[in-house]
């Protein structure tokens, strides 16, 4: 990795770290952990292995509506009368989470001229924080009624509104037969690989704002990422190779339902959709459909797996320009997830193949309307505290032939925890293909460096 000035970055990295450090370590010894672990008095890796990671107790308690695996009650056995409301019960059903990189240092092999000739090499180090700051509340609001609502403010997209929304009626027709959503969610968040629970964080792209083309390549999971180059939503904007899109979208608005009838081994999944990028709206009046299963596995106390497999069928649900007009598109997914688990160590990764069909025939010679994506990553824990994290990418990118480049990143991550509910990190991410003069955004970027605080409250 280049700096343009290594000694000043290592003593500020060094001063920064030495600060949070004492900032945080020098904390009344009373924990103020999330909300759910307030409202049942549990501790917060009662459902984590490592924030935000769910092990398998936790992915129960989120499958059955924020209520405690096996039980129906929603944890309001003894509901107080409004005038005995407090503060402390607010608490329980109200949690914030605070993250960003304090320092973000890019290595460029090229930047788009006139910026810079061919081939030449440029840093940029910036320093910011926060980045991303979450308001949450969820709970219960009876017995088998959950409910959960985000609103996030998101510095870089200089965004704030609803991320996501949504009621759950659980153990319908039984228990764990039927567990249906309905609002704004993540439809990937009981998958084994789900979207919005990564160790390393989404760092964005950057897209030239006069041609809309993506001059530095977004660090994402690429096997949840669009992939495909030319690619409009149905109100004409294009749609980034990077952005997490169909069933790994961070949220979309609809409803599902899912449950496990046979017993813990196997669950089902089924959705419908507005439509991809159309979040409470619904331009095309058609709706995207999806349907997944899931196969789980506990051999003995410290080891289990589980086994995804899901089909996301688009409908008219994007747009290509055809030179004159955009011309509506179906498309689709499907992908295939795993994760194992041993101990504090967590092991998973996706494959995802994305297909456009109705190419207009006035494109099929310019667009390859395949694509697919590879992400596989591990968690591990090295001290009790001190989690290490490594994750490998991979896109075959689809959609404008003059465009499209594929590209594979590794990230590798240390996240000290100083506090079960609050981590810093520094992560590095690098280009492991050719840069061929950085002339397209996958190659590019050849190096990322970044310090960061997590914290939830």
């Amino acid at each position: 990795m280049r700096f343009t000035s290594p000694y000043l970055l290592v003593s500020c990295i060094g001063i920064l770290l030495e600060l949070v450090g004492t900032g945080l370590v020098f904390v009344p010894t009373a924990q103020a952990i999330p909300a759910f672990s307030r409202k049942y008095e549990i501790n917060c890796t009662v459902c984590h292995t490592a924030p935000p990671r769910l092990n398998t107790f936790g992915e129960r308690f989120l499958e059955n509506g924020y209520q405690l695996p096996g039980t129906e009650d929603g944890g309001i056995t003894a509901k107080k009368n409004l005038g005995d409301l407090n503060l402390d019960d607010v608490t329980n059903y109200i949690g914030v989470r605070l993250r960003g990189n304090v320092l973000r240092h890019y290595t460029f092999e090229q930047q788009n001229p006139p910026v810079a000739e061919s081939g030449v090499v440029q840093n940029k180090a910036v320093f910011g924080f926060p980045e991303v700051f979450s308001l949450f509340t969820a709970g219960t609001l009876a017995k088998n009624i959950g409910f959960f609502a985000e609103l996030e403010s998101h510095h870089e997209e200089d965004a704030i509104g609803i991320e996501r929304a949504f009621l759950t009626f659980n153990n319908i027709l039984g228990k764990d037969i039927a567990h249906v959503r309905v609002g704004k969610f993540d439809p990937s968040a009981t998958s084994s690989f789900s979207t919005l629970r990564q160790q390393l964080e989404f760092i964005g792209e950057s897209v030239n704002a006069t041609t809309s083309l993506v001059q530095r390549a977004g660090l994402f999971p690429l096997a949840i990422a669009a992939k495909f180059y030319g690619l409009r939503d149905r109100s004409g904007t294009d749609i980034s190779p990077y952005a997490p899109s169909l069933y790994n979208a961070v949220a979309e608005t609809g409803v599902e339902v899912r449950g496990r009838p046979f017993g813990d081994w196997f669950m089902y999944q089924l959705g419908m959709l507005n439509g991809s990028h159309e979040r409470f709206g619904d331009l095309n009046k058609g709706k995207d459909v999806y349907g997944a299963i899931r196969f789980d596995y506990a051999w003995f106390a410290n080891l289990s797996a589980s086994l995804s497999g899901f089909a996301y069928l688009g409908n008219s649900n994007a747009t290509i320009f055809d030179g004159s007009n955009n011309v509506d598109v179906n498309w689709h997914r499907y992908g295939i997830a795993a994760h194992l688990r041993y101990k504090m160590m967590d092991l998973y990764g996706m494959f995802t193949l994305d297909q456009i069909n109705q190419v207009p025939s006035t494109m099929v010679a310019n667009f390859d309307r395949t694509a697919s994506g590879l992400t596989i990553a591990a968690d591990a824990y090295v001290t009790d505290r001190t989690l290490v994290s490594v994750r490998y990418d991979s896109m075959d990118a689809g959609g404008d032939r003059t465009q499209r480049v594929s590209q594979s990143f590794v990230g590798l991550q240390v996240k000290q925890y100083v506090r079960t509910n609050v981590a810093i990190y520094a992560r590095n991410d690098f280009n492991v293909r050719n840069p061929e003069d950085g002339n397209a955004a996958a190659r590019n970027l050849r190096n990322a460096f970044f310090v960061g605080i997590d914290v939830a409250y």
